[in-house]
């Protein structure tokens, strides 16, 4: 396993993560829906998050279990960024923004996606003999 490819997974998901909540928190239809504004980063988070695997998987071998640990140091990442920069600069408060269910549900969706990913990538472009010899 790359860390240091595996940190710049996470550091991107993480810029993604902060532009699209950015870009969403300011929609006229979305002020004030914090639950509105989650749901649709849930959803932009699913192909966001597979098409970054891709590139991450390019040059490691893709396993669930390599999937995992993928999704577990992007997820350590992004703790951190937020720890350092979204939550002195914007939230003011550790306490309200690692108590809201709302963030937990972000991170278990992330790490389940790069578990899937590492495992569906595994036997990317195989034939069916190929994944029935396994």
């Amino acid at each position: 396993m790359n860390y240091k490819r595996a940190a710049g997974f996470g550091i991107l998901i993480w810029v993604f993560i902060f532009v699209i909540i950015s870009v969403l928190m300011f929609l006229p239809p979305l002020i004030g829906k914090e639950l509105a504004i989650f749901g649709i980063l849930w959803i932009l988070l699913i192909p966001l998050t597979l098409m970054i695997a891709k590139w991450y998987f390019t040059k490691e071998k893709a396993t669930a279990k390599s999937g995992l640990f993928l999704g577990l140091i992007s997820l350590l990442v992004g703790i951190i960024l937020d720890s350092i920069i979204t939550i002195p600069l914007f939230v003011k408060s550790y306490s309200a923004f690692f108590g809201n269910w709302i963030m937990y549900v972000g991170y278990g969706e992330l790490v389940i996606l790069c578990v899937y990913a590492g495992a569906e990538f595994d036997n990317f472009g195989k034939n069916d003999e190929d994944i029935d010899k396994k």
